[in-house]
C-alpha cells in the first residue's frame, strides 16, 4: 500500500487514504485471493452466514449481506446487537466480523460470542490488528491501520474481501469475467475525475442539509456517506434507502438541501428518476452517481457522475469512492478537520470522556 504522508495541497490523512485505494484494492485482490478461496470453501458448506460490524463496518456488513448471494443466505448484524441479543447461531453457521483495526470493543465481543456458540468465525481486519480479533478461525487482512478516523480505504478493501469471498463461493475467483483484474484501474479513473466532485462541493457546501439515497447494496453507501459527513464536517446529513425516502422523509427536503442519488442503472427500477423529478419541483439540486446511459437523470435536472462499467458485485465498491471524495472536499470547504472524529472540538472531546468504543 502507498505510504500515507499528508501533502501540502491536501494536508490530511483522509485524502491520502482515498487516493491510495487503487493500489490497496489491487493488493487485497492479489494477496488475499488464495486465502479467500480457502475460507469460501468452508463458508459454502455452512447453513447461514452472519456478517457483523459496527459504525462504518456495519455498513460494510449490510453491503456484504447484499452481495454475498452465491451460497448460504447471508444476514447483516450490528455488532452491539449481536452481543446483547445474539441470533440463533449454531456450529452449522459462519460469522464474519469486520473491524478496521480489530480494536473496537463491540467487534471483538461479537467474535467472542460467535466463538462461544461454536460458529466458524472469520475476521476481516487490518494487517496489524488488535490481539483479541486474532481469535477468529480465519483472518483476511486488508490494509495498515488508518491514521484518519474517517476509515475510507479500510471500508473499500473490506468490501473487496467480501466480494472475493462471494466469488470464491461461486467458483469464480479466476478468469476475466469476474472483473477483478480491471477493477483497480476503474477506481483510479474515478479518482482522476476528482475535479467534477470538487465542483459539486463548491456549488453546494453551504447548504443546510445533505441527503443521500441508494438501493440494494448501495443502501449501505447512502448510510455511509451520511455518517462520514457527520464525522468530518458536523453537517446535517441523512442516508436513506431510495424507496424509503419517498415514504415520508422526502417531506423534509427543500431548496436548502442537496440530494445525492446512488443510481446504477440495474438497481432502482426508475425510482431515482422519480426522486430527481420530485426534487426539481422543490428546487433541491440533485447529484447522481450512475452508469445509466438513457439520459433520464440528466433530463430530470440531475448533475451526474459517471460510474464505470463493472460487474454488479463490484459496482457498490466503485460507487462509494466519489462519495468519499465529496466528503473530504466538503470538510475542507466548511473548514473542519476530517481526520479527528471532531476531537479538536473541546465540547466533543469532553463528551468523549463519557464513552469508549
Amino acid at each position: 500500500m502507498t505510504t500515507l504522508v499528508p501533502r501540502t495541497d491536501h494536508p490530511y490523512y483522509m485524502y491520502d487514504a482515498i487516493v491510495a485505494q487503487p493500489d490497496a484494492i489491487g493488493s487485497v485482490i492479489l494477496n488475499q485471493k488464495a486465502r479467500c478461496a480457502e475460507v469460501a470453501e468452508v463458508l459454502s458448506n455452512k447453513r447461514r452466514i452472519y456478517v457483523v460490524g459496527i459504525g462504518t463496518s456495519w455498513h460494510a456488513a449490510l453491503m456484504g449481506a447484499s452481495i454475498m448471494d452465491a451460497g448460504p443466505e447471508a444476514f447483516a448484524c450490528n455488532s452491539f446487537e449481536f452481543c446483547v441479543s445474539p441470533p440463533r447461531v449454531t456450529p452449522d453457521d459462519a460469522v464474519i466480523v469486520i473491524s478496521h483495526r480489530g480494536t473496537k470493543r463491540s467487534s471483538y465481543d461479537a467474535l467472542d460470542v460467535a466463538n462461544n456458540l461454536g460458529a466458524y468465525t472469520v475476521a476481516i481486519t487490518s494487517t496489524d490488528p488488535g490481539p483479541r480479533i486474532l481469535a477468529a478461525d480465519a483472518g483476511i487482512r486488508t490494509v495498515d491501520q488508518e491514521k484518519s478516523a474517517a476509515f475510507t480505504i479500510s471500508y473499500t478493501t473490506a468490501l473487496t474481501a467480501l466480494a472475493l469471498l462471494n466469488l470464491g463461493i461461486a467458483g469464480r475467483l479466476d478468469g476475466p469475467a469476474n472483473g477483478l483484474e480491471a477493477f483497480p484501474q476503474q477506481v483510479a479513473a474515478i479518482l482522476a475525475a476528482e475535479d467534477a466532485v470538487r465542483q459539486v462541493v463548491a456549488e453546494h457546501h453551504a447548504r443546510r442539509r445533505f441527503i443521500s439515497a441508494g438501493w440494494g447494496a448501495n443502501r449501505a453507501n447512502a448510510y455511509e456517506v451520511a455518517l462520514k459527513i457527520k464525522e468530518t464536517s458536523r453537517a446535517d446529513c441523512e442516508g436513506f434507502q431510495t424507496e424509503q425516502l419517498l415514504h415520508g422523509p422526502f417531506c423534509s427536503l427543500d431548496s436548502d438541501c442537496v440530494l445525492t442519488l446512488i443510481a446504477p442503472a440495474a438497481e432502482d427500477r426508475g425510482r431515482s428518476v422519480d426522486l430527481a423529478l420530485a426534487a426539481r419541483e422543490l428546487g433541491t439540486p440533485v447529484w447522481a452517481l450512475t452508469d445509466r446511459a438513457d439520459g433520464q437523470l440528466e433530463d430530470a435536472g440531475a448533475v451526474t457522475f459517471p460510474l464505470p462499467d463493472c460487474p454488479e458485485h463490484l459496482m457498490p465498491i466503485a460507487s462509494v469512492v466519489p462519495l468519499q471524495l465529496f466528503t473530504y472536499h466538503l470538510a475542507l470547504a466548511r473548514g473542519t478537520h476530517p481526520d479527528l472524529f471532531q476531537q479538536d472540538d473541546p465540547l466533543q472531546a469532553a463528551a468523549r470522556t463519557h464513552y469508549d468504543l
